[in-house]
């Protein structure tokens, strides 16, 4: 199908048109989901870019903070039925970014600002949001991914477990956004993603304020990509009986389970890790009284060494005291003898003399 063909097919899009009617559908709500700085923003002015065919603007203000740093979740009109959302990135895939998440593919959440919650306060901020958020959007997900980012086998689990979530949540499996194509192995990225169950995959080298050179290529890319947006929205809304009311309650009863779950498990980590730190303190504790122990043990054996070594020196000295007394007298003893025996000697030498 040539371009006026896909975008005559784009711009004409309505859910009135389908077999049975709109079901309650007035709006397919593209929502961009993923990692930060994976190029969400930067493909949302690809997709403006090449629909309105004018002059390049930063319509989404990619790059403006460095990447990855969207806070709230941007609506991006198409037509007067697509909207492109621009939704706030995880950094790190926990349990509470995952949550927000979820209600933002969900529509649970009012456009605006995004914060993370903790506890239950995810929940909280969806029942305040009930008379707000609009049950007649068809949720499209669709995970944007950088190819110069390597899928590592530790996240690979995590983003297969999120992508198969998002299908449960909004009862269409995601479509991937394969951004930077000519920047990494797009051949390995795309088989990692199909390894994960996905079927539909489109590779882009989006525009950019550096490179918006108009070319046919990415243009029909882009009007392709949203022509199957609007084919698998027709499928399922003419293919299936939709209550959009009941899906929305149903999302979020899904939400409200997540966290409930989530804080669950997280409660049970909190007490397994503060037993852990418990049982580490008493082995502490008990090493350190081993320890005193052992440094007592040390120093009675010190003290009862030191004391039999100063027994064998003051035995040594008494000794030695002893053996200079006994020589002394003996001298003494010697020396009277010999003056005895002189005294002798000159009485008989004067005797003679006479």
């Amino acid at each position: 199908m040539d371009m006026d063909k896909l975008r005559s097919v784009i711009d004409s899009f309505s859910f009135d048109r389908c077999k049975g009617g709109n079901q309650g559908f007035n709006r397919i709500l593209i929502q961009l989901f993923g990692l930060l700085g994976h190029g969400k923003s930067s493909f949302i002015n690809t997709c403006i870019y090449v629909w309105q065919d004018g002059e390049y603007e930063n319509w989404a203000k990619a790059n403006e903070n460095d990447g990855g740093l969207t806070m709230h979740r941007i609506p991006h009109k198409l037509t007067s039925n697509i909207v492109l959302v621009d939704n706030r990135g995880s950094g790190t895939m926990n349990a509470y970014e995952t949550g927000e998440i979820f209600a933002q593919l969900g529509n649970l959440l009012p456009l605006g600002e995004v914060e993370w919650s903790r506890g239950f306060g995810l929940v909280d901020r969806i029942v305040k949001s009930e008379k707000i958020v609009k049950t007649s959007d068809f949720i499209v997900p669709v995970l944007v991914h950088s190819v110069k980012k390597t899928i590592i086998p530790e996240e690979k689990a995590d983003l297969k477990a999120l992508l198969h979530t998002a299908k449960d949540l909004t009862g269409v499996f995601p479509i991937v956004i394969l951004t930077h194509r000519t920047f990494g192995n797009l051949v390995n990225v795309e088989s990692t993603f199909k390894d994960m169950g996905i079927e539909r995959i489109f590779a882009f080298e989006n525009y950019t304020r550096e490179d918006h050179f108009k070319t046919r290529g990415r243009h029909e890319e882009v009007l392709s990509f949203l022509q199957e947006v609007i084919k698998d929205a027709q499928f399922r809304v003419e293919h299936q009986k939709r209550d959009p009311v009941k899906e929305m309650q149903e999302r979020k009863q899904f939400v409200f389970k997540y966290v409930h779950e989530r804080e669950r498990k997280m409660e049970q980590e909190h007490l397994e890790r503060k037993r852990a730190l418990e049982q580490a303190m008493r082995k502490k504790e008990l090493q350190k009284q081993e320890e005193e122990l052992e440094r007592e043990r040390q120093r009675r054996r010190q003290a009862q060494e030191d004391e039999e070594r100063r027994l064998r020196e003051a035995i040594e000295r008494q000794r030695l005291v002893d053996q200079a007394r006994y020589e002394g007298e003996l001298r003494a003893q010697e020396e009277a003898i010999a003056k005895k025996n002189k005294k002798r000697s000159g009485i008989f030498s004067w005797g003679k003399k006479k």
